[in-house]
């Protein structure tokens, strides 16, 4: 591919940092979860191996497998879907998985190799989860195996996207209450609920672990949630955005007044102009709908507009205003480049979507750069 992305690996451990002296160093679990956010699970643990996390989440079993070839001797939890076919690669990997429905429960109870698990409490979300109203009854089945059991598990539905949190905080007084459940059992479980936003914004659900997430990356969960940061603690916590997403310029050419430019013929050349071709397309991950939206890209330090409709696997850029642009310069699609600064909220916005979904759709086959310290 003709783009590559940089990781700074300083940035992920301040950020990692940031979030230790919120929550705990003994709490953190950052999550490294599909393709650690678009910015490459290899790459991003390498650059967190010297923090030592004590924790890393992640989705899938395999992503577990991968971390445990990269060296990680720590605990690791697999907080995605966990389904029955999957519980001895699990256990193989000693991968702590979360389980809420009474299917995978009875055939996790049923194996012969059990590994660690979490129970997982739907206090609101309406995803995965038991009731909190059967967690007596949960935790009463789950007596004769309590050494394995190490866990219970809720997660937030609306936390990052308002400034008021009184959903939340029913929902962490359901939650409470299957905590309690199970210590009454006599189980000794770690709790954990928090994510980036809920770390950030609400103290009281910090519990035993933090699954630090969007924001171990650098950047807010929403504007709201840094708005709310602001108004709790009066000045904001310091997130360094660690990816930035380059390409180069493949063709250089003169477009003529009337002409147009792109698929569907949706841009029009008002007067002579000259654009260069950017080997980057919806394919890679920009997205399709971030063209003719005022969207642009960074090239010698200016913004260049984008004209006409992202490609498969190309854009066209206005470089009229920017003098000896060539074949072979660097575009930047996301990040800095002098003065000048694209943030992955930003380029979301003109594609109608978040910075979770830009960031974690950048093509896995696109080279990650991890920049040293």
């Amino acid at each position: 591919m003709l783009s590559w992305i940089e990781i700074d690996a300083a940035a992920l451990r301040h950020n990692y940092r940031q979030f230790a002296k919120l929550a705990g160093r003994e709490r953190m679990a950052p999550v490294l979860k599909s393709n650690a956010y678009g910015h490459g699970l290899e790459a991003v643990y390498r650059a967190l191996e010297s923090e030592r996390p004590p924790w890393i989440c992640v989705v899938y079993v395999s992503e577990a497998e991968a971390l445990r070839k990269l060296g990680y001797q720590g605990r690791i939890l697999v907080a995605g879907a966990a389904v029955s076919r999957e519980l001895e690669r699990a256990a193989a990997a000693s991968a702590e998985l979360v389980v809420g429905h009474d299917d995978v429960l009875t055939a996790w109870m049923q194996s012969t190799r059990k590994g660690r698990i979490h129970v997982k409490f739907d206090t609101g979300m309406s995803r995965q989860g038991f009731a909190p109203d059967e967690a007596t009854r949960v935790a009463s089945l789950l007596k004769p195996h309590r050494e394995q059991v190490v866990g219970v598990a809720t997660h937030f539905a609306n936390v990052e996207d308002v400034t008021e949190h009184g959903y939340a905080d029913q929902q962490l007084k359901s939650f409470t209450k299957a905590v309690k459940a199970f210590r009454d059992a006599g189980l000794s479980v770690l709790a954990h609920a928090a994510s980036s936003a809920s770390t950030l914004l609400l103290d009281e659900a910090h519990f035993d672990l933090a699954r630090v997430g969007v924001s171990l990356y650098g950047v807010w969960p929403s504007p709201v949630t840094k708005v709310s940061y602001l108004q709790l603690h009066k000045k904001l916590i310091e997130l360094k955005p660690a990816l930035t997403w380059r390409t180069e310029a493949t063709t250089v050419k003169a477009v003529a007044a009337g002409q147009f430019i792109g698929y569907g013929c949706t841009f029009r050349a008002l007067h002579p102009m000259r654009i260069a071709v950017l080997p980057v397309g919806y394919f890679e991950g920009f997205p399709r709908l971030a063209g003719n939206h005022g969207s642009h890209v960074l090239m010698k330090g200016h913004r260049c507009p984008i004209v006409g409709r992202i490609c498969m696997n190309m854009m066209m850029v206005d470089v009229t205003h920017v003098p000896g642009v060539k074949v072979g310069d660097v575009a930047t699609l996301i990040g800095t480049d002098g003065d000048e600064t694209l943030s992955a909220h930003e380029v979301a916005a003109w594609a109608q979507t978040i910075h979770y979904e830009l960031l974690s759709r950048i093509h896995p086959d696109i080279p990650r750069r991890l920049t040293p310290a």
